[in-house]
């Protein structure tokens, strides 16, 4: 098999949870050799699930076994005298340390190693009034705007499912790494990465501060779509739901649709006539009679699935798209020709279904590999760094690794 694209990096992580976790898969999964530097009772993200029958296993949680494939793990308390002298001879050997506000990693210890490239996440960084706040995902998106201008416009705002907070900040996280890496590999010296999850998010902010910041104006909630143009939204049909988002092409309008055709929403609903309705001729009032221009398309939605809207769409040139469950998702044949899911044996877990790398290499692809057991790794990485089985057993008895 092919080296990956990053197999000549050795890369130690102490962040716990998500965001940090998964900038270290980016690395492992492209080859990199991560060492997951777990204390003794384990990452957290171990305790969270999902689990087999929600029977809780350490070794079965389905975030963990997600977010550490590839991985090697060494169990290690840091916060003794004894876990540091081992965590100090392991940094002596790596290139890149990826760490968050639980890992506690005394900063004289880093410093000893000019030439390390080291990533820190956080939920607001490093410098700042909120420097030493506690926070999450789903801190980090309310702080990030993006809270703000999602929901119903009369009532509370809104986050989305899951956590995107931290895979951004993971995303952020990876990128810093690979651009301080480049840096020294042109000058020679290792530097510190400051990733702070709401500043990430705000990144991720659509134009919020644009919009306030030339207009003075401040985009309000506007349900699931987007307050410039409609339909763009998500609409219930036949068997389930779909994307609705005819584009800039899809109505006539004058100068995007060439005069005597029939626009795009007009063949896709098969009703050429639907072209003279003032909903059609007009973005103005769909936007602001929004509910009538529902009332108007919702009997077709309702009396067709949404693979046959989505394929007829799709062909007249608009970005249409199924609302897939999960098992819609699974079953998709878009991602089994392309191999996106992979069955992947683990010895505690069984055979799982694993999401595959985001990205195509055409030389030196991703390749998944199962997240190891809690500590599997201790043996033959102590004793790398020179620990004999007895120096080992030692540790272990001391409750270090």
């Amino acid at each position: 098999m092919t080296d990956g694209a990053l197999s000549d990096l050795r890369v130690v992580e102490l962040a716990q949870g998500i965001a940090g976790p998964y900038c270290g898969k980016l690395f492992a999964d492209l080859g990199a050799s991560v060492i997951k530097v777990e204390p003794p009772e384990g990452d957290r993200s171990r305790r969270y699930g999902p689990f087999p029958n929600d029977t809780p296993d350490p070794e079965k949680s389905g975030l963990y076994l997600h977010l550490n494939t590839a991985k090697k793990s060494l169990t290690l308390d840091t916060s003794v005298k004894s876990g540091q002298v081992v965590l100090k001879k392991l940094l002596a050997n790596i290139d890149v340390l990826i760490d968050d506000e639980t890992s506690g990693i005394d900063d004289s210890i880093v410093s000893e190693f000019p030439n390390l490239v080291r990533v820190t996440v956080t939920p607001f960084g490093l410098t700042g009034p909120y420097a030493g706040y506690r926070g999450n995902s789903l801190t980090a998106m309310a702080m990030s705007t993006i809270m703000y201008g999602t929901g119903e416009p009369d009532r509370e705002p809104l986050t989305t499912g899951g956590t995107p907070g931290d895979y951004i900040a993971g995303i952020h996280a990876w990128i810093g790494a690979l651009a301080a890496l480049e840096a020294r590999a042109r000058d020679g010296r290792g530097q510190r990465i400051d990733v702070a999850m709401s500043d990430a998010a705000a990144c991720a902010d659509e134009y919020n501060a644009a919009m306030y910041g030339f207009q003075g104006a401040i985009r309000r909630r506007y349900y699931s779509r987007h307050i410039f143009g409609y339909p763009m939204d998500i609409l219930p049909c036949k068997d389930g739901y779909v994307v609705v988002v005819p584009g800039a092409t899809g109505f006539p309008q004058r100068g995007m649709v060439e005069a005597g055709s029939v626009s795009p929403m007009a063949l896709l609903m098969g009703d050429p006539e639907l072209d003279k309705s003032e909903f059609f001729q007009s973005g103005q009032t769909r936007m602001t009679r929004w509910q009538e221009f529902d009332e108007l398309i919702m009997p077709w939605l309702m009396e067709n699935n949404a693979a046959e809207i989505v394929s007829l769409a799709q062909a007249l040139r608009m970005p249409f798209a199924i609302v897939p469950t999960v098992q819609d998702l699974l079953d998709d044949p878009h991602l089994a020709e392309r191999a996106f899911f992979q069955r992947i044996e683990h010895p505690e877990a069984g055979e799982l279904t694993y999401a595959g790398s985001p990205f195509r290499m055409s030389e030196t692809p991703a390749a998944i590999e199962r997240a190891p057991t809690l500590g599997e790794h201790n043996e033959p990485l102590l004793g790398e760094l020179g620990y004999s089985k007895d120096d080992q057993g030692i540790l272990r008895e001391r409750g270090v690794s």
